[in-house]
C-alpha cells in the first residue's frame, strides 16, 4: 500500500457505467475505482447501492483495488454492511478498501466500531456475542475517514499510513503539461498522500475513456517516476498515446 496509487471516481454513476469504467481503468493501468461518492448529494450514493455496484467491479476484474464510499447512515443496517463487506471482500479476492465519511451524531462512531470489529463478534439483542461470516479475505481492510461535508480534499487514515488525496479533473481530454503534472505531485507530497483520487464525474460519459487513457498512460508514470524525469517521461508519454489512440485534437477544453 506505500506505491504511489493513481484511482478514479466517477460520483453519480449508475452501475452499469461504473462497471464499464472499471474494465477501462483496469486496462489503463489504473490502481482503484473509487465506487460511491465522498460529496453528499449525488445519485446512486446510498449504502446498499455502493456496495451492489462494487459487488459488480468485482465480478469484472482482477487486479483493480475497490474502495468504497459508505456513509453508515444509509439505507441498510449496520449489521447488513458488515456482511455485505465480507462477502464483497471475498469475491474480489481482497481488493475491498473503504472510505468512511464521518457523521456528527453521537452513534456513528459506535457503529463503525462494531462493523470494523464484526468478525470477532456482533452482540445480538438476547446478549449474545456471535462473528459476523463470512470473514474478509484480508486481517485488516485499508479504511479512511471523511468528513461528511467535504467536497474535495484529503481521507485520513483511520489507524496508519498515506493519506488520499481527491482532485477534479479539470484538463477535459488534454494531457497536462509537465508543470501541472509537477503541481499534482507538489500537492500530493504536501498532503502525504500514498493515493491520489481523480473524480471525472463532470466529465461527459463519452469522453471518460479518453480521460481514463489519459490517466493511466500519462498521470500514473508520473506519479511514480523520479522528479528529474517527469518532464521527459511526460513527453515520452504522451507521444506515445497519440500515436496509439484518435487523441490528435481533444474536443474539450
Amino acid at each position: 500500500m506505500s506505491a504511489p496509487r493513481l484511482a478514479v471516481s466517477a460520483p453519480g454513476a449508475d452501475a452499469a457505467e461504473i462497471r464499464r469504467l472499471a474494465g477501462v481503468a483496469q486496462n489503463h493501468n489504473i490502481d482503484a475505482l473509487v465506487v460511491g461518492s465522498i460529496r453528499p448529494g449525488p445519485p446512486n450514493s446510498d449504502d446498499t447501492y455502493v456496495m451492489a455496484a462494487a459487488g459488480a467491479v468485482a465480478t469484472c476484474t482482477r487486479h483493480l483495488r475497490i474502495p468504497v464510499v459508505l456513509t453508515l447512515r444509509g439505507s441498510a443496517a449496520p449489521l447488513r454492511i458488515a456482511e455485505d463487506i465480507g462477502v464483497l471482500d471475498a469475491m474480489s479476492g481482497g481488493r475491498l478498501e473503504l472510505i468512511l465519511r464521518i457523521h456528527s451524531d453521537e452513534g456513528w462512531r459506535e457503529d463503525l466500531a462494531a462493523i470494523l470489529g464484526a468478525w470477532t463478534g456482533w452482540s445480538l439483542d438476547d446478549g449474545r456475542v456471535m462473528p459476523v461470516t463470512p470473514a474478509p479475505v484480508q486481517p485488516s481492510i485499508p479504511t479512511w475517514t471523511i468528513d461528511a461535508g467535504s467536497t474535495l480534499g484529503t481521507a485520513d487514515p483511520l489507524t496508519q499510513g498515506d493519506s488520499m488525496m481527491f482532485l477534479a479533473w479539470a484538463h477535459g481530454t488534454v494531457v497536462p503539461d509537465a508543470a501541472a503534472l509537477q503541481d499534482i505531485r507538489r500537492r500530493r507530497d504536501a498532503v502525504g498522500a500514498t493515493t491520489v483520487v481523480v473524480d471525472i464525474g463532470a466529465v461527459p460519459t463519452r469522453y471518460r475513456d479518453d480521460v481514463i487513457a489519459v490517466l493511466g498512460t500519462v498521470v500514473s508514470p508520473c506519479l511514480r517516476c523520479a522528479p528529474d524525469e517527469l518532464t521527459i517521461l511526460a513527453r515520452d508519454a504522451t507521444d506515445w498515446l497519440v500515436r496509439q489512440t484518435e487523441l490528435h485534437e481533444p474536443p474539450l477544453r
